[in-house]
């Protein structure tokens, strides 16, 4: 029995997890879902008549908002990656509905997490939103996404390389907060997550059954284990900071779509800008970087996006520290090393090359 003057913080929990054949669904709700066209085609044979049907265009607050006044039904289904099942999170929670999850690629853990990722002035910011209350896994549509897109999740486990280095430094620094210090317990689970992607890369990216249930896995655990610590500095440091840099650029570059923090068939994913953050960070950190190039390769990740100019990476890492302090992010490599045009350059031509 907890003291009436006890005070604590609820931990989060994983949704529940279901593995069935999207064919198999039977929905007799009025269900509102939210997809993107590419996801809704490779889900095409789920059995829903839907009472709305809407293509998610947009991950801005004010355009979600704009979405939850138009939105009516008993249940609210998110199909698809990152874009549209963050969306539909923002949706069912503000509107108050139960919420399934339909992911067609392993693209993000947004799918089991309570938080909504937005775009506010120039950087990402998450808002408390709901995690599913169930998340359906056809691994058939998972293993038949395309090869580049099914398993880019995976970078959201790998950044624990460089997000991990990032928060031990600053705990060397003491500049971490009172609520952000380090365990020795929280270093081993997050060390011995990313050596079981490091080991099991090639199988992940070969898109097998076997392959892909541990990297469903994986992202579980590495969100367990963001919610036990109350935040997620064991996965996002300079890296994902570097991500939310660039997309300044590639958001004002004409014909460039970045809209998706998921994959949702856009032209880059989220997971693309994550690998090529890790690669970059990792070289700065004086870290053995080729292996996680390596580990890149093997899960199929492209880390050279055709539409990031190699201008536009070399502009955000000189910029990056102001950026950092800019936004007010948490203390990584980033905070404090000055990355001059020459610095930049020769990392850039370190990891690519």
């Amino acid at each position: 029995m907890l003291q009436d003057d006890c005070s604590y913080d609820k931990i989060g929990r994983l949704p529940n997890i279901v593995s069935c054949a999207f064919a198999d669904i039977s929905e007799k709700r009025d269900a509102i879902i939210l997809t993107t066209e590419p996801a809704w085609s490779a889900a095409s044979g789920i059995a829903i008549d839907p009472k709305q049907l809407i293509h998610v265009k947009g991950n801005t607050e004010a355009y979600m908002a704009a979405l939850t006044e138009v939105c009516e039904g008993e249940v609210v289904y998110g199909v698809g990656g990152g874009l549209a099942i963050d969306t539909a999170k923002y949706v069912a929670a503000t509107n108050g509905l139960p919420l399934v999850a339909l992911p067609t690629i392993l693209s993000t853990d947004a799918f089991l997490t309570d938080a909504t990722g937005v775009r506010e002035n120039g950087c990402v910011r998450y808002l408390a939103s709901k995690a599913p209350d169930t998340v359906i896994v056809d691994m058939d549509v998972l293993c038949n996404a395309p090869p580049a897109m099914r398993a880019s999740g995976a970078a959201d486990v790998l950044s624990i390389a460089t997000a991990m280095w990032d928060w031990q430094e600053a705990e060397k620094m003491d500049e971490n907060p009172r609520d952000q210090q380090i365990t020795p317990q929280t270093i081993d689970i997050g060390s011995t997550l990313l050596q079981t992607l490091l080991d099991n890369a090639r199988e992940i990216g070969r898109g097998t059954p076997t392959g892909l249930k541990l990297l469903l896995d994986l992202l579980c655990m590495e969100v367990q284990l963001c919610y036990l610590c109350g935040h997620s500095r064991v996965e996002e440091g300079s890296e994902h900071y570097f991500v939310y840099a660039i997309e300044n650029h590639l958001t004002s570059a004409e014909g460039t779509n970045t809209g998706n923090m998921g994959g949702d068939g856009e032209t880059v994913l989220h997971g693309e800008l994550v690998g090529l953050g890790i690669l970059l960070m990792s070289a700065l950190q004086s870290q053995p970087w080729a292996q996680y190039r390596h580990a890149l390769e093997c899960l199929q990740i492209n880390y050279r996006p055709h539409a990031v100019s190699t201008d536009a990476i070399a502009e955000t890492l000189v910029n990056l520290s102001d950026y950092v302090a800019q936004h007010q992010l948490p203390y990584t490599v980033a905070t404090t090393l000055r990355i001059t045009p020459d610095i930049a350059k020769r990392t850039i031509q370190t990891v690519l090359d």
